[in-house]
């Protein structure tokens, strides 16, 4: 009999954890908004450190790469020399863009540099270097 009244004191009570917990949250939303406004820094977590652009890094490697080329593989590896913090999928986006772009053509699994491609063989039907 005890539980039969309590249920309405304990149904009181989750109510009201309900209403603290929801004031809670808007209260915070509140305390960041003004903190926004009074241009005070928000606590962040430990911000993180861009890696330098490898874009001309990339168009340099390519202009040594003449017209061998190379591979996405080979870029990578070289721009991870210079630069150990790079993305994992960051040279093969930036090859990408520039394919897409027109500074490089893609023959094979090779990049080149626009205008040190091989140039097709008639004879062949295939590319050769020039």
């Amino acid at each position: 009999m005890a539980s039969k009244k309590m249920e309405p004191i304990n149904a009181e009570i989750a109510k009201i954890d309900a209403e603290i917990t929801r004031l809670q949250g808007e209260r915070a939303g509140l305390v960041k908004a003004r903190e926004l406004f009074m241009g005070e820094t928000l606590p962040s977590a430990k911000s993180r450190r861009r890696a330098p652009p490898i874009k001309p890094l990339v168009l340099d490697l390519m202009h040594e790469a003449a017209e061998d080329g190379a591979t996405s593989s080979e870029v990578d590896e070289k721009v991870r020399e210079r630069v150990p913090s790079v993305a994992k999928d960051t040279v093969g986006s930036v090859l990408s863009r520039l394919k897409s772009d027109g500074a490089l053509v893609y023959v094979g699994e090779r990049y080149y540099e626009k205008g040190k491609e091989p140039k097709p063989s008639v004879i062949r039907g295939g590319w050769v270097n020039a």
